[in-house]
Protein backbone atom coordinates (compact mmCIF):
# COMPACT_ATOMS: atom_id res chain seq x y z
CA UNK A 1 0.00 0.00 0.00
CA UNK A 2 1.76 3.34 -1.48
CA UNK A 3 2.41 5.74 1.95
CA UNK A 4 3.12 8.97 -1.10
CA UNK A 5 2.14 12.20 -0.66
CA UNK A 6 -1.24 12.93 -2.52
CA UNK A 7 -2.12 16.85 -3.51
CA UNK A 8 -5.92 16.21 -3.21
CA UNK A 9 -9.45 17.55 -5.02
CA UNK A 10 -12.35 17.01 -3.52
CA UNK A 11 -15.55 16.76 -5.37
CA UNK A 12 -18.72 16.56 -3.65
CA UNK A 13 -22.15 15.69 -5.00
CA UNK A 14 -24.84 15.99 -2.86
CA UNK A 15 -28.33 14.29 -3.89
CA UNK A 16 -30.89 15.18 -1.12
CA UNK A 17 -34.08 13.26 -1.38
CA UNK A 18 -37.09 12.48 0.89
CA UNK A 19 -37.08 8.74 0.75
CA UNK A 20 -38.14 7.15 3.98
CA UNK A 21 -35.50 4.43 5.01
CA UNK A 22 -37.36 1.49 7.24
CA UNK A 23 -34.50 1.16 9.66
CA UNK A 24 -34.67 2.47 13.14
CA UNK A 25 -31.62 4.82 13.43
CA UNK A 26 -33.23 6.68 10.28
CA UNK A 27 -36.54 7.22 11.73
CA UNK A 28 -34.94 8.96 14.16
CA UNK A 29 -32.94 11.44 11.96
CA UNK A 30 -31.17 10.83 8.63
CA UNK A 31 -29.06 8.79 6.77
CA UNK A 32 -25.87 10.06 5.28
CA UNK A 33 -23.53 7.52 2.68
CA UNK A 34 -21.52 7.80 -0.31
CA UNK A 35 -18.23 6.72 -1.73
CA UNK A 36 -14.49 7.81 -1.16
CA UNK A 37 -12.04 7.56 -4.13
CA UNK A 38 -8.71 8.30 -4.86
CA UNK A 39 -8.32 9.43 -8.59
CA UNK A 40 -11.20 7.49 -9.60
CA UNK A 41 -10.37 4.35 -7.22
CA UNK A 42 -11.88 3.14 -4.21
CA UNK A 43 -9.94 3.85 -1.01
CA UNK A 44 -10.86 2.23 2.50
CA UNK A 45 -8.04 4.56 4.07
CA UNK A 46 -10.18 7.45 4.81
CA UNK A 47 -12.46 8.26 7.95
CA UNK A 48 -15.62 10.27 7.72
CA UNK A 49 -17.44 12.09 10.45
CA UNK A 50 -20.20 14.40 11.30
CA UNK A 51 -18.87 17.21 12.47
CA UNK A 52 -21.03 19.97 14.65
CA UNK A 53 -23.98 17.60 16.56
CA UNK A 54 -24.82 19.25 19.60
CA UNK A 55 -22.90 17.97 22.45
CA UNK A 56 -26.00 17.50 24.51
CA UNK A 57 -26.89 15.01 21.12
CA UNK A 58 -23.67 13.35 20.66
CA UNK A 59 -23.45 12.63 24.91
CA UNK A 60 -26.85 11.54 24.09
CA UNK A 61 -25.99 8.73 21.94
CA UNK A 62 -23.14 7.44 23.33
CA UNK A 63 -24.72 7.14 26.21
CA UNK A 64 -27.18 4.42 24.51
CA UNK A 65 -23.93 2.44 22.88
CA UNK A 66 -23.40 -0.62 23.92
CA UNK A 67 -20.16 -1.51 23.68
CA UNK A 68 -16.94 0.67 23.48
CA UNK A 69 -14.40 -2.04 22.51
CA UNK A 70 -12.56 -2.33 18.78
CA UNK A 71 -9.48 -4.19 17.56
CA UNK A 72 -6.29 -3.87 15.39
CA UNK A 73 -5.41 -7.08 14.27
CA UNK A 74 -1.56 -7.83 13.71
CA UNK A 75 -1.19 -10.24 10.53
CA UNK A 76 1.53 -10.84 7.67
CA UNK A 77 3.11 -8.00 9.27
CA UNK A 78 0.26 -5.78 8.81
CA UNK A 79 -2.11 -3.63 11.75
CA UNK A 80 -5.13 -4.15 9.79
CA UNK A 81 -7.45 -1.70 9.31
CA UNK A 82 -4.90 0.61 8.20
CA UNK A 83 -7.43 3.41 9.64
CA UNK A 84 -9.72 2.89 12.72
CA UNK A 85 -12.26 5.44 14.00
CA UNK A 86 -13.80 4.92 17.77
CA UNK A 87 -15.47 6.77 20.48
CA UNK A 88 -13.63 8.40 23.54
CA UNK A 89 -13.46 5.65 26.13
CA UNK A 90 -13.16 3.00 23.58
CA UNK A 91 -10.42 -0.02 24.71
CA UNK A 92 -8.75 -1.34 21.87
CA UNK A 93 -7.43 -4.82 21.77
CA UNK A 94 -3.81 -5.78 19.98
CA UNK A 95 -3.78 -9.18 19.24
CA UNK A 96 -0.53 -10.56 17.61
CA UNK A 97 -1.71 -13.22 15.65
CA UNK A 98 1.93 -13.44 13.40
CA UNK A 99 4.87 -15.58 13.60
CA UNK A 100 6.90 -13.18 15.31
CA UNK A 101 7.10 -10.80 18.73
CA UNK A 102 5.60 -7.48 17.99
CA UNK A 103 5.27 -4.13 19.94
CA UNK A 104 2.74 -1.95 19.80
CA UNK A 105 3.36 2.24 20.73
CA UNK A 106 2.53 5.48 19.90
CA UNK A 107 4.12 8.80 20.99
CA UNK A 108 1.32 10.89 19.45
CA UNK A 109 0.45 13.89 21.60
CA UNK A 110 -2.99 13.02 21.96
CA UNK A 111 -2.58 9.05 23.27
CA UNK A 112 1.55 8.27 24.43
CA UNK A 113 1.70 4.79 25.17
CA UNK A 114 4.19 1.34 24.96
CA UNK A 115 2.35 -1.82 25.35
CA UNK A 116 5.73 -3.75 25.27
CA UNK A 117 7.03 -6.69 22.97
CA UNK A 118 4.67 -9.51 23.22
CA UNK A 119 5.01 -12.97 21.42
CA UNK A 120 2.38 -14.28 19.10
CA UNK A 121 -0.63 -15.51 20.23
CA UNK A 122 -0.95 -12.69 22.81
CA UNK A 123 -3.02 -9.62 23.09
CA UNK A 124 -2.81 -6.05 25.12
CA UNK A 125 -4.52 -3.27 24.56
CA UNK A 126 -5.08 0.80 25.63
CA UNK A 127 -7.83 2.51 25.84
CA UNK A 128 -8.37 5.98 23.96
CA UNK A 129 -9.46 8.70 25.92
CA UNK A 130 -9.21 11.87 24.19
CA UNK A 131 -10.01 13.25 20.36
CA UNK A 132 -7.63 13.29 17.67
CA UNK A 133 -5.46 11.04 15.56
CA UNK A 134 -3.25 8.64 17.79
CA UNK A 135 -0.55 6.99 14.88
CA UNK A 136 0.39 3.20 15.92
CA UNK A 137 3.58 1.70 14.78
CA UNK A 138 6.13 -1.65 15.95
CA UNK A 139 9.09 -0.84 17.03
CA UNK A 140 10.17 -4.47 15.89
CA UNK A 141 8.87 -3.74 12.44
CA UNK A 142 9.53 -0.21 10.88
CA UNK A 143 6.77 -0.55 8.04
CA UNK A 144 3.71 -1.61 10.48
CA UNK A 145 1.61 2.13 11.11
CA UNK A 146 -1.76 2.21 11.56
CA UNK A 147 -4.17 5.48 12.21
CA UNK A 148 -6.93 5.64 15.25
CA UNK A 149 -9.27 8.49 14.53
CA UNK A 150 -10.98 9.38 18.12
CA UNK A 151 -14.00 11.03 18.28
CA UNK A 152 -16.10 12.57 21.13
CA UNK A 153 -19.41 12.04 19.63
CA UNK A 154 -20.75 8.43 17.57
CA UNK A 155 -21.45 10.04 13.96
CA UNK A 156 -18.17 8.67 12.69
CA UNK A 157 -17.22 5.62 10.35
CA UNK A 158 -14.24 4.09 7.79
CA UNK A 159 -15.13 3.61 3.98
CA UNK A 160 -15.10 -0.39 3.27
CA UNK A 161 -12.97 -1.60 0.49
CA UNK A 162 -14.93 -0.19 -2.04
CA UNK A 163 -14.72 2.99 -0.31
CA UNK A 164 -18.64 3.25 0.65
CA UNK A 165 -19.43 4.63 3.89
CA UNK A 166 -22.86 4.97 6.00
CA UNK A 167 -23.54 7.34 9.18
CA UNK A 168 -26.99 6.53 10.43
CA UNK A 169 -28.77 8.59 13.03
CA UNK A 170 -27.63 11.92 11.92
CA UNK A 171 -29.90 14.24 13.76
CA UNK A 172 -31.72 17.08 11.71
CA UNK A 173 -29.59 20.36 11.13
CA UNK A 174 -27.03 21.49 8.86
CA UNK A 175 -23.64 20.05 9.71
CA UNK A 176 -20.41 19.61 8.06
CA UNK A 177 -19.10 16.15 6.81
CA UNK A 178 -15.42 15.48 7.34
CA UNK A 179 -13.65 13.11 5.54
CA UNK A 180 -9.87 12.45 6.88
CA UNK A 181 -7.28 10.16 5.01
CA UNK A 182 -3.33 9.55 6.39
CA UNK A 183 -1.76 11.57 3.58
CA UNK A 184 -4.08 14.01 2.53
CA UNK A 185 -5.40 15.12 5.82
CA UNK A 186 -8.98 16.55 6.05
CA UNK A 187 -11.76 18.09 3.73
CA UNK A 188 -15.40 18.96 4.50
CA UNK A 189 -18.73 20.14 2.71
CA UNK A 190 -22.14 21.14 4.16
CA UNK A 191 -24.61 19.25 4.95
CA UNK A 192 -28.19 18.81 5.84
CA UNK A 193 -30.78 16.49 7.63
CA UNK A 194 -34.05 18.70 7.05
CA UNK A 195 -36.44 15.64 8.01
CA UNK A 196 -36.80 12.29 9.66
CA UNK A 197 -36.03 9.09 6.86
CA UNK A 198 -33.90 11.71 4.72
CA UNK A 199 -31.12 10.12 2.96
CA UNK A 200 -28.28 12.61 1.88
CA UNK A 201 -25.39 11.33 -0.82
CA UNK A 202 -22.17 12.56 -0.57
CA UNK A 203 -19.01 11.14 -2.52
CA UNK A 204 -15.63 12.55 -2.67
CA UNK A 205 -12.87 11.99 -4.80
CA UNK A 206 -9.51 12.55 -3.80
CA UNK A 207 -6.71 13.12 -6.71
CA UNK A 208 -2.84 13.56 -7.16
CA UNK A 209 -1.80 16.93 -8.07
Amino acid sequence: MSRRYFGWIAVATLLLGAEAYGADAAAKGGIVKGTITIAGKPTADVVVSVEGVPPETAKARLAAAKSKKALIDQRDMKFTPFVLPVVVGTTVEFPNNDKSWHNVYSKSDVKSFDLGLYAPGKSRSQVFDKPGVVRVLCNAHPAMEAFIVVKDHPYVAAADKRGNFRLDGVPLGKFRLQVWHPQLGTTDTGVAIVRDGEVVDINFDLKKK
